[in-house]
């Protein structure tokens, strides 16, 4: 009996710069190590049924990063995230699992993979400045514009988009020379703002930016729409 697993886990600071296919890949090797019944496709060249909700940018980290995983077995969820984080390093670490074939036996309805459920992403953004002087009365201004427009580039085109409905939530502090930034802003095939656009758009409408400073990203948790809340995906599909 086919089993699956909603699995919350972190990508540490450390390998931010580790890309997407990477990462796939050292998580896979994990789960092999570990020895759990994991289910793989058919054919000839089977691949573990996995997959991850919403892929990060290289150089962004997080602690709340999700994936959908199938077992040929059920699998005690405490037992799942102990062997796994035997085997792993201090930067990939599963923190929360949830048994999705018990929500399905409840609701009697199909739950949806963790990409297709999600909406919306927790950011906490720090910018670096040469100073910081005039940088709250600045950072208040664009709090009080009616439209936060900045060109959104694809790889077939670009266009002015108008951002700031996709951002739920923007909390700025100033601390020395660094703005931080803590946003909840939406995600997902719905619609989509990355912290890169939104930090894109702060640096360039704000002055004195320390213009060869890394920019830090770190993803807080990703969220799916419950009535009219966002709650964690995790919460989600627990409460399902």
């Amino acid at each position: 009996m086919k089993v699956r697993y909603l699995i919350k886990y972190t990508k540490g600071s450390n390998i931010k710069f580790v890309a997407h296919l990477d990462l796939m890949r050292t998580i896979q090797r994990t789960f092999k190590r570990s020895n759990l019944p994991v289910e793989y496709s058919k054919g000839f060249n089977p691949h573990m049924k996995l997959s991850i909700a919403q892929p990060l940018s290289v150089g962004v980290y997080s602690d709340g990063e999700y994936l959908d995983i199938d077992f040929y077995e059920a699998v005690d969820e405490e037992e799942i995230k102990e062997r796994f984080n035997a085997f792993s390093t201090e930067d990939i670490k599963l923190i929360k699992v949830v048994k999705v074939n018990d929500l399905y036996e409840k609701s009697g309805k199909k739950i949806p993979q963790a990409m297709a459920a999600l909406d919306g992403a927790s950011y906490e953004i720090k910018i670096k400045y040469k100073n910081t002087n005039k940088l709250e009365e600045e950072i208040k201004e664009i709090k009080e514009r009616k439209e936060w427009n900045i060109v959104k580039k694809t790889k077939n085109s670009e266009k002015e988009v108008n951002i700031k409905p996709m951002v739920k939530s923007f909390i700025t502090f100033v601390k020395g020379d660094y703005l931080e930034v803590k946003a909840l802003v939406s995600c997902g095939s719905r619609e989509n703002l990355s912290a890169d656009l939104l930090s894109e758009y702060i640096k360039s409408n704000t002055s004195n930016l320390e213009q060869f400073a890394f920019t830090e990203i770190k993803r807080e948790d990703l969220y799916g729409l419950k009535g009219e809340a966002l709650v964690p995906l995790w919460e989600y599909f627990k409460s399902k």
